[in-house]
């Protein structure tokens, strides 16, 4: 390997897995013509056992062939690939071989600057005009503002041949993933590529449209399909890779299993196969690590040319990356692939193996060349490198001023900007000689007429399927990428166990909800109007609970993307197949529904009838799903998608023709009736239902109803009723009342069939031309500009003048006096146990240690070993199992206020995203720190807090979610600077260095350990593989072995001497100069060790010297005279009262800068209230103009639906949030957050209630006189107040948003069905009737504003709805036959009393009338009214309660006597 460095065989080899260990025999020494390949082969053939890091000896130590048997057998990565290899050669299968080649490369890309946060306000006033004004813009370019730009990468030159290793260097932010993304062709999301690119002479458009999979970029984020098991997701990646043609007529599948075994024991995961990956809050699976494992196979089974990985070691452990590091090695070595890697941390043993390495500085290349000669380099420029650190992190500090150390002398000759560090590097011998291999690259291209090209090309082809285009970037055919897509799809719904029951427990339960409401609905034709509730629900229900198909398209597009970048199936296979695969579950899920509401509501009980039935539900709904993913193919915004489908369904739901016939439509919107495809389906389900339906008609519609008169002179008042008969023919109602015809119904499923396949054709068309990928990066966002830049806060805080003092610290006499200053926290004997469903399961055996003051306490171990377990055991964070210990603060056992006084800082960086840093340290500061505090001075702090962490010039910064705003680095201070604001008297930090450079770990690690100096605060903090400079940081060490046991605890010592010293006895010591950190945690954790280490800490003399130790600091602490808080027996710093005003503040903040949630309520508001106004426009007077008023009333209902579900998933995230971070820390009580999320949102409910009150109420024409439109408004104020009440109660109580998925349904139908409106009260059976109808709130409002919305309105009845009967021979007239009855009734009249045949009788004479069959009396109003008012209030004391209950009392105290039932049998 050229170059690989340090020759291999010079490197340290490992016996029989051990590193440090005694060997089991004297060691050989090795020839020096030992072979630098085989010792590569070697090693890379332990690579299944994880751990392969070097001990002392070398390679000929193994010994011999006996000593060798003596091992497990191992996995033999080399050979196999080079056997594999070979086999494919015999069978005509080329290799694929391919460099590339850059020059005068630089990339532009959009500079958002300092952009201020987007706002409630900002988000309307652009809706209300921006919008039109970017369409003007549009439509002009001359008015088109020019884009900020700002260039990304700056001239880079240079070659990565075809069988090469390329490391990219450099901090985050300085270009490193633009790079390999340009690199590997992915421009999409840059403003311009400018330079010169060719992969073996074949330009970057060319590769784009045919080689997309052979080229392909693995980002930084682990993305995957959380409910798929690792098999499940490499095999999938291998079956869209599978070569035509293969080695020894192998099938497909048996490729594929060769190809997964390599894969899984390449990275040792042959454990998970059967686990699932991960990653989210469906399903925990495999670990971190594990997982970026899982994400690398998955990158190699694409068996790429040119593969580019971002940071790809982020989460693995040292040994693990190494492994992996010459894996790659092996496979770009015999494959002659091109890798290129960019890495944060790589040691020395990860460096050695790259051929090249490039240092980018602030999007400058400073360095491109051997990465054996990169060292010396920059040493010759003036650079030293410090002690014990290694090459690549050496480089790297060349790009950090703060870390950088310069010979002493030099400074004023050494580069130091980025502009000079680059103009040095292209005066140098590298540059030139870059440039030279490019030209000789590109001279030998067109020597041999681009011959590499023209094999690459054929290799590349002759692997694709025949049925696969020449230009085609895909490797098999578009129905094989279905047919893959398909089982992935039908294996995601299958596997995600709790999403499926909770489909299809929503289908049962309101399938039995509805079913029984409308249970054995009558056959005469009072039944009529219930009939046709039942088809509107059948059709309105499934299609509402789809809507979230729109939504998960748009949150699976990255995930998609990057498979579409991998060249693994078109986009418009995925539509196809999503399609395909969710109709066993949808049609499932309908079925379930449709037979239990079918035949509880005694539908038409006739085979072609029921089928017919469930043939137009399924395909209707079916036909809306594909809308949805429609609208969501060209939606690039979650929110705006979800309000665009909720509208829209809305709309077509209404606009069938049912609630407002399509007669009744004026001509400017009817339009809306025809194009509607809801409108097919539902004419269809009614004319399925009414068809062939005799309806006897019912005694309260038979008019004149008097006894002893023949049906000859009676008529039916339904609609559709023929004279002198008592019988009403079905296909005749549905005709004269909504214009429906039998006649139509297999042309509509024609229609619905040509519906379903335009949506599905869109989609597929929108998806393959639109992406919506965006590589802006991280963008800050302010809430005001600082102003205040501390100019005057050098980097040198943390560089090396701190470090000097640290050392000197670190060096000062151990038997100094104790501190009569800082707190002094010991822990002895901690256990921890966690019940299982195997039974309880101990996690920490008697952990025994102390935390000084002004002093860093590491906590260390392999994967495994407890050390988060017993950060949160000992900081009293643990709320599960059954923990025990002595834990003492100075000596006395824990105070109440201990939680709050001390801090912790946590692994996940976790905090409200819309918080500026300033607000988040004051909030902080506000609560936490003593109540006697003035707030000037909490906030004088927080000022030097900010000094002190650098984040002066983005203090007023949004914290933003992770992947936005701030970098990993600026978020993780921001976390301690929380902490610190609260003025903590102990901390504890778990892995405050994970997901940074090395860089930003020694930024962090130095500030901790200064801060621990200045401040005198003790420091208990978790750490997974430091380097050698970071362990010096740190003054004791607590080393736990796998399952939670004590391996060492005491001093570090300098360059960690005592625990060399220590584990040196029982093990060989390490190597000169290597890092102590792995050395013991590769003597302990990592392999199988011979030797029993928590059994020999037990019994060595430090053990009894640290119990000595720890129990002479708590006798001596209680000698001294500690001075404690007047307020350390509280459990809050802050009053209720105050934590009730900084949370509402705070909430406050949040909400308005959360635009999309604010806007998605008034766009709601507005959008439904107009679809009520516009639909039912200047309604009339007639009895469908009576019903259709009452219909208006249920938009009211509608226009909630996202006011609930948007506060109750909010509440459940902020609640969670509060639960992990500011519970445990007790910076303010539940009753806070619960008040909080109570109070804010009332002016957004009366803003919603304005602008959805006027459009639904005046264009309708409901009640418009002053009385009449004040009661209207206030009872939907009332209804907004209280639905965002129960929104609270309902988030208080569920346990997750995907419970949520189970409730609200349930939820919204009781609430809103069960209120009189699409069935009468008197049509409902006993137990809705008598009890549900009158216990739901909703009722009383809706019945409130339905009667004084026709109250007084005098009906005017159509030639359709009246009823016309003949007088009996004798009459002179009808009011002659008929008058007297008239007026004893309580509603109708004769409209021509005085004619002698064809009497025409209105049912109603005013709108009273109709109410009276409703039920509803306009005198109960008031008693609605007040009734209405009382709910409200005590749903804003239901939160409490449920909050209470569900999340603050101790249940254990009622299961625990059922447990020990359980023990005893």
């Amino acid at each position: 390997m050229s170059g690989s460095g340090t020759p291999a065989n010079l490197r340290p080899a490992v016996e029989d897995g051990r590193w440090g260990e005694d060997q089991a025999g004297p060691g050989v020494d090795i020839a020096v013509a030992q072979l630098e390949f085989e010792e590569l082969r070697r090693e890379l053939s332990r690579v299944s056992a994880v751990r392969t890091n070097a001990s002392t000896g070398v390679e000929s130590q193994l010994g011999s062939e006996a000593n060798l048997g003596e091992q497990p057998p191992v996995f033999d990565l080399e050979s196999w690939i080079r056997n594999d290899t070979a086999k494919d050669r015999q069978h005509g299968v080329h290799p694929k071989r391919i460099g590339v080649s850059f020059r005068n490369l630089s990339v532009t890309g959009l500079d958002a600057g300092a952009n201020m946060v987007y706002t409630f306000t900002d988000a309307i006033i652009f809706n209300m005009g921006g919008f039109a004004l970017d369409l003007i813009r549009t439509a002009l370019p001359i008015l088109r503002p020019k884009p900020r730009v700002k260039k990304i990468l700056h001239d880079f030159t240079g070659l990565v041949r075809a069988g090469e290793m390329l490391l990219v260097l450099g901090p985050p932010g300085s270009g490193t993933t633009t790079f390999l993304k340009a690199l590997t062709n992915k421009r999409s999301g840059y403003v311009s590529v400018d330079g010169d690119i060719l992969y073996d002479g074949i330009d970057p458009k060319v590769a784009h449209e045919q080689f997309r999979g052979e080229i392909v970029f693995n980002d930084e984020d682990d993305r995957h399909f959380s409910t798929l098991t690792v098999a499940q997701t490499l095999r999938f990646a291998l079956s869209l890779k599978t070569p035509r043609t293969r080695p020894n007529d192998e099938t497909e599948a048996q490729f594929v299993e060769k190809l997964l075994e390599l894969y899984i024991k390449m990275f040792a995961i042959e454990h998970t196969v059967n686990t699932f990956v991960g990653g989210d809050s469906k399903a925990r699976g495999v670990s971190g690590g594990e997982r970026k494992r899982v994400s690398i196979a998955e990158v190699l089974a694409n068996r790429a040319a040119i593969a580019a990985f971002d940071n790809s070691t982020r989460g693995l452990d040292s040994s693990t990356a190494v492994d992996y590091i010459r894996s790659l090695r092996v496979l770009t070595n015999v494959t002659h692939s091109t890798t290129i890697v960019t890495l944060y941390q790589a040691g020395e043993g990860i460096y050695k193996e790259f051929d090249k390495v490039c240092l980018i500085y602030s999007g400058h290349q400073i360095f491109f060349g051997p990465a054996n000669e990169a060292r010396q380099y920059f040493e010759d420029l003036g650079f030293e490198a410090p002690p014990l650190i290694t090459t690549a992190d050496f480089l790297t500090s060349i790009t950090q001023p703060r870390h950088r150390q310069i010979k002493a002398g030099w400074t004023a000759k050494v580069p130091q900007t980025p502009e000079e560090l680059e103009a040095a590097f292209k005066a140098s011998k590298y540059y030139a000689q870059a440039v030279h291999d490019v030209d000789e690259y590109e001279a030998e291209l067109h020597r041999t007429q681009h011959a590499s090209a023209d094999l690459f090309t054929k290799a590349v082809t002759n692997q694709r399927s025949k049925a696969v285009g020449k230009r085609s970037p895909y490797t098999v055919s578009i129905f094989k990428q279905i047919r893959y897509l398909i089982q992935r799809e039908l294996q995601l719904q299958w596997q995600d166990q709790t999403l499926l029951k909770i489909k299809l427990l929503n289908s049962v339960t309101i399938g039995f909800i509805i079913g029984s409401l409308f249970y054995n609905t009558s056959n005469e034709t009072k039944g009529a109007f219930n009939r046709g509730g039942i088809m509107f629900f059948s059709v309105v229900f499934n299609g509402w609970l789809l809507q979230v198909e729109s939504g998960s398209t748009i949150l699976q597009r990255p995930l998609h993307n990057k498979h579409r970048g991998f060249g693994m199936f078109r986009p418009a296979a995925l539509s196809v197949a999503k399609t395909i695969s969710d109709l066993p579950i949808v049609i499932s899920q309908i079925l379930i529904y449709l037979i239990i509401v079918y035949f509880l509501a005694d539908l038409q009980r006739t085979p072609g009838q029921f089928f017919a039935y469930c043939l137009f539900v399924i395909v209707t709904t079916v036909t809306l799903m594909s809308f949805y993913r429609f609208i969501a193919a060209f939606s690039n915004n979650l929110d705006a998608c979800l309000r665009l489908v909720s509208s829209c369904l809305n709309a077509l739901a209404f606009w069938t023709g049912y609630v407002r016939p399509v007669y009744k439509m004026p001509w400017w919107y009817r339009w809306v009736y025809y194009i509607n495809p809801i409108t097919y389906g539902f004419e269809a389900l009614m004319a399925n239902e009414f068809h062939g339906r005799e309806m006897l008609c019912s005694s309260d519609q038979l008019v004149p109803a008097i006894d002893g008169v023949s049906i000859e002179n009676q008529a039916c008042t339904l609609p559709g009723s023929v004279s002198g008969s008592k019988y009403v023919n079905g296909d005749s109602y549905i005709e004269t009342e909504f214009q429906y015809s039998h006649a139509h119904m297999w042309r509509n499923l024609g229609i619905l069939f040509g519906y379903f396949a335009f949506f599905l054709v869109g989609q597929m068309i929108f998806s393959e031309i639109l992406t919506y990928d965006s590589s802006s990066g991280q963008v800050k966002q302010f809430v005001k500009m600082s102003t205040t830049i501390e100019d005057d806060v050098s980097a040198s805080s943390l560089s090396q003048d701190d470090d000097k003092i640290c050392e000197k610290r670190g060096k000062e006499d151990k038997e100094d006096k104790e501190s009569t200053r800082g707190e002094l926290f010991t822990f002895r004997e901690v256990n921890f146990t966690v019940p299982t469903a195997d039974g309880d399961k101990q996690l920490l055996h008697d952990i025994e240690g102390y935390a000084m003051p002004g002093k860093l306490l590491a906590l260390m171990g392999p994967s495994g070993a407890g050390k988060t377990t017993l950060l949160n055991t000992i900081s009293q964070r643990m709320r599960i199992g059954y923990v025990s210990g002595d834990y003492l603060m100075n000596g006395y056992p824990l105070p109440v206020s201990f939680q709050r006084t001390t801090g912790f800082v946590e692994q996940a960086d976790l905090h409200e995203a819309k918080q500026s840093i300033r607000e988040a340290l004051r909030f902080s500061a506000r609560l936490r720190q003593p109540a006697h505090v003035s707030l000037k001075e909490k906030y004088d702090y927080v000022e030097e807090i900010i000094r002190l962490l650098e984040l002066g010039p983005i203090a007023d910064a949004i914290i933003d979610v992770p992947g936005s705003g701030l970098s990993v680095e600026e978020r993780k201070r921001v976390t301690i600077g929380v902490e610190l604001a609260a003025k903590p008297k102990l901390l504890f930090l778990d892995e405050p260095t994970s997901g940074l450079d090395s860089e930003g770990s020694l930024s962090i690690v130095s500030f901790i350990r200064r801060l621990a100096m200045e401040t005198n605060l003790a420091m208990i903090c978790t750490i997974h593989q430091p380097s050698a400079i970071l362990m010096s940081k740190f003054d004791s060490l607590l080393l736990l072995a796998r399952g939670g046991r004590t391996v060492y605890f005491g001093p570090i010592g300098d360059n960690g001497n005592s625990i060399i010293e220590y584990f040196s006895r029982k093990a060989r010591p390490p190597e000169l100069d290597s890092n102590p950190a792995e050395y013991i945690l590769e003597v302990i954790g990592a392999g199988k060790s011979s030797i029993d280490w928590p059994k020999t800490w037990i019994e060595s003399p430090e053990f009894i010297e640290r119990k000595k130790e720890i129990a002479d600091l708590i006798d001596s602490r209680k000698k001294m005279t500690i001075i404690a808080d007047a307020d350390d027996g509280r459990e809050y710093a802050a009053p209720l009262l105050e934590q009730i005003r900084a949370v509402t503040m705070r909430l406050w903040l949040i909400i308005y800068r959360t635009s999309s949630l604010g806007y998605s309520f008034v766009f709601s508001a507005l959008a439904t209230g107009l679809t009520a106004g516009v639909l039912f426009f200047q309604n009339d007077a007639s009895i469908l103009g009576m019903q259709s008023r009452i219909f208006t009333l249920f938009f009211t209902l509608l226009v909630i639906i996202p006011v609930v579900n948007s506060l109750e998933i909010n509440f459940i995230f902020a609640r969670d949030l509060y639960e992990m971070r500011e519970r445990n820390s007790k910076v303010y009580s539940w009753v806070a957050l619960v008040t909080a999320y109570l109070v804010v949102p009332l002016p957004y409910m009366v803003i919603i209630s304005v602008l959805f009150f006027f459009p639904m109420w005046y264009m309708p024409d409901l009640g418009t006189g002053t009385s009449a439109a004040g009661y209207g408004y206030f009872m939907i104020l009332l209804m907004q107040l209280w639905h965002s009440a129960s929104a609270i109660a309902l988030g208080a109580f569920v346990p997750s948003p995907d419970a949520a998925g189970v409730i609200n349904p349930f939820f919204f139908v009781i609430t809103q069905i069960i209120t009189g409106i699409t069935i009468p009260q008197s049509s409902m059976n006993g137990f809705y009737s008598y009890f549900i109808y009158w216990a739901n709130p909703v009722a009383y409002a809706i019945r409130g504003m339905g009667v004084v919305a026709e109250h007084g309105v005098e009906v005017t009845c159509t030639s359709d709805e009246l009823a016309i009967f003949t007088p009996p021979a004798g009459y002179a007239s009808c009011s002659d036959y008929a008058g007297a009855w008239v007026e004893s009734s309580t509603y109708g009249k004769l409209l021509n009393p005085n004619a002698t045949e064809n009497c025409e009788f209105c049912q109603y004479t005013v709108g009273d009338d109709y109410l009276r069959d409703l039920g509803w009396e306009y005198s109960s109003r008031w008693r609605d009214l007040g009734l209405y008012i009382m709910f409200t209030g005590v749903s804003f004391v239901v939160p409490y309660f449920a909050y209470y209950i569900a999340r603050q009392m101790d249940w254990s105290r009622f299961t625990r006597p059922f447990k020990n039932i359980k023990k005893v049998f």
